[in-house]
């Protein structure tokens, strides 16, 4: 059985389904096409997931997609503290604090190279 999302989350899918999903077309969903006026399941329903808002849509909010799908673990970002989605057991930043971490990285790459060639 399908797990019922809060208010909140019904108002964020919403959302995203209208500025995201390319299926989406006043009211009405591309893929179901079943008869003239086949309304969009994600937007009527506040408990079914489609697959293609799941694998195309969702991951656009990361925060909303580890709410509704249930993952156990709190993935924060080492440096911002954000909810981050973990793709490999690596990854520790969100996307704009990787970009900050490497440029510290090749800062203190640059001064021990510039210390060591001086000597």
């Amino acid at each position: 059985m399908a797990k019922e999302f809060n208010n909140e989350q019904c108002r964020k899918i919403k959302q995203l389904i209208c500025k995201a999903c390319a299926n989406y077309f006043n009211g009405t969903c591309c893929l179901l096409d079943v008869g003239d006026n086949c309304p969009c399941i994600q937007i009527i329903s506040c408990h079914l997931m489609c697959n293609y808002f799941k694998k195309a849509v969702l991951p656009l909010n990361p925060v909303l997609e580890k709410e509704l799908l249930g993952y156990t673990s709190k993935d924060l970002c080492a440096l911002c503290k954000k909810p981050i989605y973990i793709t490999g057991n690596k990854k520790k930043y969100c996307k704009e604090c990787a970009k900050l971490r490497l440029q510290m990285q090749k800062a203190e790459y640059q001064r021990k190279y510039r210390k060591k060639v001086e000597k």
